[in-house]
This record gives structure tokens, sequence and C-alpha cells, in this order.
């Protein structure tokens, strides 16, 4: 009998032993692997933990409940010695005290207001009926959010190209400093994923108690690129993603979240169901129709669809370009009756509505043939002017409309002070709320863009000012007045050599402040490659030939 005491006693000492030097090595694992992250030197001890916790919650249950079972079973057992086993006891304790702890402050910080971020990919403002626009693409839209929240007439994006777009909207970072570039589809091309040191927004809210999770279309919101920087879940969901995040906020209702929901809804091909065309144009009877009738009817391949589409528009011919804008629209009319309204209707009937920050924004919008070209490979207005509406009862005015020009790179920190989250290190946008609420900024603040691309080996930028809109193409220039040609067709840089010397200082001033952050934040030396499934999924988005 007192060998069967002796083992048992032997086992528990052991085991303690080993689940506390467990512990210490899962410790050291985690402080080296996120090294790079920069949590520790940030004061970031929550998320340490969260991390730490992950890691062992499957395990200290067990481990411990074994112990005490042991020091029990022994203790209950008439004679059995006892001595020795108070100090592995008071170790179980003591590590159960911890993680007890730890879940009672996950709890007291899981109360607070949430986040739903919904980027719905390529949608130009002015094509919203919410921005003025005379068709009725948005009533859903404008009802429920523009009505009741607050809407940003002119918000620019920085960068005409999703990755790089949506990695500012979650860093506050310029795409020449974050680094973070397209894959330009070649077999030898890489492209570079983020430096692990900069601080995402999923980081900054994981970090003070938010659950945080990203439902997105894929392809060029690949998780590779750094965007699963800081969530707990990250999804690649191509087409999938409505369902999904419909799931996770029902699981995750009773505590404070973050969702980031995108997708290519809106994106090129342009194949909305037939009703909403008829109901855009029942006129024109041309091969584009016949084309989404075809892709309707019998849907290709993704790698295909976007070249069987195009090959059916003849962008000479005004009226088919007509129909291709109007494709377009009963496609954001989709989105609008469809994915918008599902989650908005999730909101309450969780009664999350009056707790939940609503977002509804874009990566960058899409050109028609306004300045010749198609698609998203331009800095005009029609490719960079992004709806950004914001709804917040109780905390934001329902119904304002503010005509200050703002970023995305502001977004981070306008989000973290509505929801009073301290913001990381080294953001470069400022919160746009002194122009809600009337305190401070009125003029409204320079947006630049820029996106390189490294196929033709030519970097675009722009800048915009009130007086002015100056867009920078390879070795070219263009100079447009912001006020008498809102829609850039007149090229004033003969014409005003005094404003484009002007609008070159700025953006040479804007490069120069660059500098000191780049050096720091820039990407690392290590590169990515996107995989097989995510290659066919950029040829349907028309990005690798």
């Amino acid at each position: 009998m007192r060998t069967v005491t002796a083992i048992a006693r032997r086992a528990l000492l052991v085991g303690s032993a080993g689940l506390w030097l467990a512990l210490l090595a899962s410790a050291i694992v985690t402080l080296r692997a996120t090294a790079a992250d920069q949590y520790w030197q940030a004061g970031y001890y929550p998320l340490l933990f969260s991390l730490l916790w992950e890691q062992w919650d499957a395990w200290v249950p067990v481990v411990a409940g074994a112990a005490v079972l042991v020091a029990a079973a022994m203790h209950l057992r008439r004679g059995a010695p006892t001595r020795g086993l108070m100090a592995p006891l008071v170790l179980v304790a003591l590590l159960v005290g911890l993680r007890a702890l730890a879940a009672l402050d996950g709890w007291r910080r899981a109360s607070g207001p949430n986040l739903l971020l919904i980027s719905i990919d390529t949608l130009r403002a002015d094509h919203l009926s919410a921005y003025g626009y005379p068709r009725s693409t948005s009533p859903v839209l404008d009802r429920r959010l523009a009505a009741e929240g607050v809407t940003f007439e002119r918000a620019y994006s920085q960068s005409p190209k999703t990755t790089p777009s949506h990695m500012t909207m979650l860093t506050s970072l310029y795409p020449s400093v974050h680094g973070v570039t397209l894959w330009d589809g070649t077999s030898s091309s890489t492209a570079h994923a983020l430096n692990p040191a900069v601080f995402t927004l999923a980081e900054v809210l994981r970090n003070a108690g938010y659950a945080t999770a990203a439902f997105t279309g894929g392809a060029y919101m690949d998780g590779a690129w750094g965007f699963r920087q800081g969530f707990q879940v990250y999804e690649e969901c191509y087409g999938r993603e409505l369902g999904r995040a419909r799931r996770w906020l029902r699981r995750h209702r009773r505590g404070k979240f973050f969702l980031l929901f995108h997708t290519y809804q809106v994106h090129d091909p342009y194949v909305p169901p037939l009703p909403l065309v008829d109901q855009f144009d029942r006129e024109y009877d041309g091969p584009v129709r016949e084309v989404v009738k075809r892709l309707r009817r019998t849907p290709a391949a993704w790698e295909d669809a976007h070249r069987i589409f195009w090959d059916g528009v003849d962008p000479g011919n005004p009226r088919d370009v007509r129909f291709v804008g109007a494709l377009y629209d009963a496609g954001i009319r989709n989105m609008d009756e469809t994915t918008l309204t599902l989650l908005l209707d999730q909101l309450d009937a969780f009664g999350l509505t009056r707790d939940t920050l609503v977002v509804f924004t874009s990566d960058h919008g899409e050109a028609f043939g306004e300045h010749g070209r198609f698609l998203h490979d331009d800095l005009y207005a029609g490719t960079l002017h992004v709806p950004l509406i914001l709804r917040f009862p109780g905390r934001l005015p329902a119904g304002r409309r503010v005509a200050e020009r703002v970023r995305l790179v502001d977004l981070v920190p306008t989000l973290l002070e509505l929801l009073r989250v301290p913001p990381p290190p080294d953001v470069q946008g400022r919160s746009v709320m002194p122009a809600v609420t009337g305190s401070g900024e009125r003029s409204g603040r320079s947006a630049v863009s820029d996106y390189g691309d490294t196929a033709r080996q030519r970097v675009f930028e722009s800048l915009r000012r009130d007086d002015l809109t100056y867009i920078v193409d390879g070795p070219s220039e263009e100079l447009f007045d912001a006020t008498a040609d809102p829609g850039e067709r007149k090229n004033l840089a003969a014409a005003r050599p005094a404003a484009l010397e002007s609008a070159r200082a700025e953006l040479a001033r804007w490069r120069a402040d660059n500098t000191r952050l780049t050096a720091r934040l820039a990407p690392t030396d290590s590169t990515i490659v996107p995989s097989d499934e995510a290659v066919r999924r950029l040829r349907s988005l028309g990005y690798v030939e």
C-alpha cells in the first residue's frame, strides 16, 4: 500500500513539475515567436497572455484535475502520508488561479462597443444614391446607414489596388511605408508581406479584449500578405464570406467583437441578376447582354469569366460602355439588397445595433472609360473616391454629412477614438472626428495616393488638396483645377507652372516624411507567392493573365 502511495506521490510531484516546466517553455516560445511583433515593448501584455493561454487551455484542466484527484484519493486513504504533497498542490492551485484570473480579466474586458467593418471591393462613391447618384443603387445603405450615421462626401483611398489599400485601411500607414505590394502574376515574381513590427487594427483591438475575425473574398486579400496579424479567425471564403461571417457573429454576439467583412460582389465581371439588369437598362440588346445571359446560364470557371465578359465589350461603342455601367449599378443594388441587408438585419436580431460601430467603405473605385480606361489602374477620382459611412447610434449624429476631405489612412485612429482604445505608435492618419463635431480642421487635409507597378517599373502618385489635383504617372504629370474641373479632364500642367511646382514640393515633403517610418517598418526580406488556389482566383479577377 505504501508503494502505491509513494508512486502516486511521485507522479503528483513529477506531473506538477512537468506542468510548470512546460508552461515556462510555452512562455519562452510565445515570447520568441512574437519578438518580431514587439508586443512586449509596446506593452501589449493582454495579447501576449492571450496567445500563451491559447496553447494551454486544453491541457491545464486535465493535468490540474488529475493532480487534485490523486491528492484527494491519497488524503482520503486512512493512514496514507500526505507530507510532501503541499508544495505541488500549491503550485497547481497557483497555476489554476492564474488561469482563473486571466479568464476573469477577459470577462471584465469583454464588455463594450463592437466594430463591424464592411469593405465592398471596387465600389466607387459616385455610383451610390447616398452620394447623389440619380439611379437608386443603394436604398438600404441610404436609409439604414447614411440616414442614421455620418457620410463623408470626399473620402479618398491611398491606392487603386486591393492589397495595399486594405493594408493602409488596417494599419494607418501609406502603401509606400508598409510596402505590401501586389503579386504581378509571373511564375518568378514574389510579393512582400507586412512587417510583423507594424501594429494592425486587429492586434490593437484584440489586446483590448475584442474577439477578432475576418471573412474575405480571398485573392488579393490572402492572409499570407500579413492580413492575419491580430485576427483569431481569418478566412478567405471566395464567395462564401457572408454565410460564414453571420455564423461567427451568432457565436460571438455576447462579447465585444471586431468583424471585418470583405466581398468582391460588385467586382467585374459584372453579371448581376437579370431582373436587376432590366431595372437599370431594359433597352440595350447588344452583345454584352448576351454575355451576361451566357455567364448566368452557364457560369464559367473563375479563370475564364473575366476574359469572356470583356471580350464581349467594345470600348469604342458608347452604348456598350453605358450598359457596362448599368451592370455595375445593378451589382451595387444586388449587394445592397442582399449582403448589406442581411448583415444589418443580424445586428438588429441580436440587439447589437445600438452598441455596434458600423463602417461601410471600399478599397478603391472603378473606371468606366472616362479617361480611356476601365477597371482600376489609374489615380483619377473615379478610381480613388470611395464611400465612407460610419453609424454609431448615440455616439455619432444621425444624418450628418461631412464635406471635408478625409482619407482611408485616417480610419484606424478615427475608429479607435470612437471605441476609446489608445492608438498604436507610428500611425500616419489622423482622426476625422474634429470634422464631424466641427471642433477642428474644416478645410480638409491633403490626400496622397500611390502605388508601384512592378511589371512596368513605374511609380504612380497623386495629390489632392482644396485648390488642385496633381497626378504623376511615371514620367508624365497632370494638374487639374479641383474646383472648376472635378472630373479631372483639362490638364493645366503647362499653363500653371507655379501651381505645378507647389504640388511637386508638397509631394516631395510627403516622401521625405515617410522616410523614417519606411526604414523601420518596411517589409523584411521575407517574400510570399500565392497558392495555386489563390492564382486561380486572381485570374478570375483579371489580375493574372
